[in-house]
């Protein structure tokens, strides 16, 4: 059915065997459409793939199923979050209306929210600090 509708199905194996095969395969797709398991859905972890990251940072948008992650990450602009088939449609509708909009948009969130320059220190500093014993141990 999703042949019919215009989808390719491509080989995992071929796409991961090497990074240029993945940038390559992430470069020439219009967007991510991703289906996060319910587990985290239910929970409302907030988890986000890194495969969603890569696709913000190759300038393409993500219509991504909301875990929580929209608790602490800007969506509407790049990133888009669904709840409902009613979401996911119109966020679908959305990106198709303004493409090239939000592929701009996409790589304005990689920047501001995965950016190393940003986040690794405090990455780093949250580790430390959550290695070290309490101090009311």
């Amino acid at each position: 059915e999703l042949r019919d509708l215009g989808w390719t199905i491509r080989d995992p194996t071929e796409l991961s065997s090497s990074l240029s095969n993945y940038q390559d395969y992430l470069q020439s797709s219009k967007a991510e459409f991703s289906i996060a398991k319910e587990g985290y859905v239910a929970s409302r972890s907030g988890w986000l793939s890194e495969r969603t990251g890569n696709y913000l940072a190759c300038g393409r948008p993500a219509l991504v199923q909301d875990t929580g992650f929209s608790d602490w990450l800007e969506c509407g602009e790049g990133m888009l979050a669904f709840s409902t088939i009613d979401e996911a449609i119109a966020g679908i509708e959305e990106i198709n209306a303004r493409y090239h909009h939000h592929c701009a948009a996409a790589r304005e969130v990689a920047e501001a929210f995965f950016d190393s320059k940003k986040v690794l220190g405090e990455l780093i500093e949250d580790a430390y600090r959550l290695s070290r014993p309490s101090p009311h141990h």
